[in-house]
Order: structure tokens, then sequence, then C-alpha cells
């Protein structure tokens, strides 16, 4: 019985001796067990807690910055309803530019017809039938045939002169455009409304095609979209002024030069302006061929090693679009195909410099990482002697 009576419980080391003489210890024995136990249990939550593999709360963030990071997902569905809904804004988009350069058309329909119109009067010049002093001497003679009459108009013989002038050059070798169906020149006024407008909104329209190419890009990339939008702008721009101020004038003197005094070039207005708007759009779009490679450089999918191997295949296909993107004639053919290949090797430079995959880039990497394997190595190196020398003290 003593024996009995002397043992002490396991938990709370009072005997029961004790718990009957004074229960307010037995309570605090009890009392201490509870509490040690809820806070064995709140510890483990909270070891629980910190762990971020059993936390679906973080699990939750880290899919959602994940998502994110990969430019968000859509379905077929939505990607057709966006792309309708850009389609609409760039169709409003021509529309507006359209009516506000309008009331512009007849100053463009000149700027646009000036290039033949100057190589129309060059030639003009170099195939003229009369001698050049024809008409000055034509002048003179009727100034003195008119002396000693009524006439009162001797202040319009030069004007006089010079009219019978241009019309006996443009009967000779041609010089004026033409057209045969009678709405034909409103709406060559109506297309040159259009075309400017088109390259008057193209920052806008280029701003919504990298738009609806963004949710497919990271999230450190659609930063981009804005300038890249305005570059490919400013690309397309300068490509159509290429075309106008440099291939006309070559491609035009080429064409003209086989008028004479027996076969007249009077172009049609409206194949004239098909041939110089088909010109301006094909040389806008091929000067984006810098743009669409860094893009794809970017993306990884080509190196300027790679592109450097496929040169010339890249030569055979520009003188490919270059037959589709012109008229079939082979001079207007070598001037698009030659700025293209001039751009397919400035575009081997931009996926040199800005390439993602170039081996610069990787050496660049690959020293960052070993960097970083370092530092991390020199910190872990440091905390287990900062733990060393704590356990020593």
């Amino acid at each position: 019985m003593s024996a009995d009576k002397d043992e002490r419980t396991p938990d709370s080391g009072v005997t029961p001796e004790d718990e009957k003489n004074n229960p307010e210890a037995s309570e605090e024995a009890s009392g201490l067990v509870v509490s040690e136990g809820e806070e064995q249990d709140g510890e483990e939550k909270d070891a629980e807690a910190a762990d971020p593999d059993e936390d679906p709360s973080l699990d939750e963030s880290e899919e959602e910055d994940d998502e994110a990071e990969l430019g968000g997902h859509m379905s077929l569905l939505d990607h057709l309803g966006e792309l309708r809904q850009r389609l609409v804004r760039c169709v409003l988009a021509v529309i507006v530019g359209m009516l506000v350069c309008y009331s512009f058309a007849e100053r463009m329909f000149d700027i646009l017809m000036k290039p033949m119109k100057e190589v129309l009067r060059d030639v003009a010049q170099k195939h003229m039938v009369l001698p050049a002093d024809f008409f000055q001497n034509l002048k003179e003679g009727l100034a003195q045939s008119l002396q000693g009459t009524d006439f009162k108009y001797f202040d319009k013989l030069d004007v006089f002169v010079q009219a019978m002038q241009d019309s006996m050059s443009t009967v000779m070798v041609g010089g004026h455009f033409q057209y045969t169906y009678p709405a034909e020149a409103f709406f060559s006024h109506i297309k040159i409304a259009i075309v400017a407008g088109i390259f008057l909104m193209s920052p806008y329209l280029f701003a919504q095609i990298w738009g609806f190419i963004a949710p497919g890009l990271y999230s450190h990339e659609r930063k981009y979209v804005i300038p890249m939008a305005v570059i490919s702008a400013m690309f397309f721009v300068g490509g159509g002024m290429f075309g106008y101020f440099v291939v006309f004038p070559f491609g035009f003197d080429f064409f003209a030069s086989f008028a004479n005094s027996e076969i007249a070039f009077t172009p049609k207005l409206n194949e004239y302006l098909s041939f110089c708007l088909k010109l301006l759009f094909a040389f806008g779009i091929v000067f984006e061929l810098p743009l669409f490679i860094l893009f794809l450089a970017r993306m990884g999918l080509v190196t300027s090693r790679g592109l450097r191997k496929k040169q010339k295949y890249a030569v055979l296909l520009s003188f490919v679009a270059a037959s589709i993107l012109t008229p079939p004639d082979p001079f207007t053919q070598c001037l698009m195909a030659g700025p293209l290949i001039l751009l397919y090797e400035l575009g081997i430079w931009v996926a040199y410099i800005f390439g993602k995959n170039e081996k610069r880039h990787q050496r660049e990497i690959e020293q960052e990482s070993d960097e970083d394997e370092a530092s991390q190595g020199q910190t872990a190196s440091d905390e287990e002697e900062s733990k060393a020398e704590e356990s020593a003290t």
C-alpha cells in the first residue's frame, strides 16, 4: 500500500495523497499538462503553416505568378473575339484616316503624279523633233508680224507659245494621263485618301497588331508592345518613302525611255495609280523584315548563325517575293529584291545583338549563374562558420 501511495503519476508528478490534500496542486498539474500539449500542438501547426509545400494559399499565389509570367491563357473563342474586336478598330481607324485625308486628296494626287510628270518632261526634251529655239523664234516672228495692227494681247504671246510648246511635246512623245471610265478620276481620289489614311493611322494599326500578339508574350516582354508599334510604323512609312523618292524616279525613267516620236507614252490613270500604290505598300511591308527577325530572335526561334547559313536561300526568296509584290518586269523586281537582301543582312545583325540563343548571351548567362552559385556557396559557408562560433560559445 505504501508503495502504491508513494507512486507518482507520470504526467503530473503529484502523489495521490497530495492530490487529496491539495486539490489545487492537482488542478495546476493537469492545467500544466494541457497547456504543454496545446503548446506542442500550436508549434506543430506553426511548423505546418511555415512549410510552403503544404500551404494551399502559397501554391495558389505561385500558380498566379506563373500564369502572369506566361502572359495569361486564352481559349480559341477568346482569341477569335479579340481578333474581331481589333479588326473592327482597324477598319474604323482607316475610315477616320480616309476622312481626314480626303480634303487633301487633290494635293496628294499631284504629289503622286509628280515623279512620272518629271520623267515625261525630261523624255520630251530629249526627243524633241523641233529645234530648241523654234518656239523662241516663233514668238519673235509673231510679235514683229503683229506690229502696226490692232492686236492688243502682246503680253500674252509668251503664254501662248509656252502652251503650244507643251502641247506639241505631249503630242510627239506623250506626257499626259488619260482615263476612259467616267468615274475613274473620282475613285482615284478615294484610293489615294484610303492609302494616305492607312499611312497616317499606321501607329494605331500596328498597336492593334502587337496588342493581339501580346497575350502570348511574357510579362516583361509586354512592356515593349507600344515601342514596337511605333517602330513598326516608322519602318512602314520609311519603306513607302524609299519607294517614292528612290524607286519611282529610276523605275519611271526606265519605262519612259522607250518613248520616242513614233511611240507615245500616255499612262492610263487607274493603271498608274494601282502600280504606285502597290509599290508603296510592298516597300512598306518589306521594310518590316528586320523587326520580324527581331521578334523571332527574341523568341529563340532563329539565330544569326542560322540566318547566315540560309542566306543563299534568302536571296532566292527575295526575288520570288519581289516578283509577287511588284509588277511583272525584271527592273522593278531588282529594285525591290536589292533592298530586301540588304534588310535581311540588317536582320542578321539585329539577331546577333538581341537574339536569345546567341552564344555570347549564353556565355553571359553561364557567367551569371556561376557567380550566383559562388555567392550562394559563400553565403552557406558564412552561415556554417557563424553556427560553429555560436555552438563554441
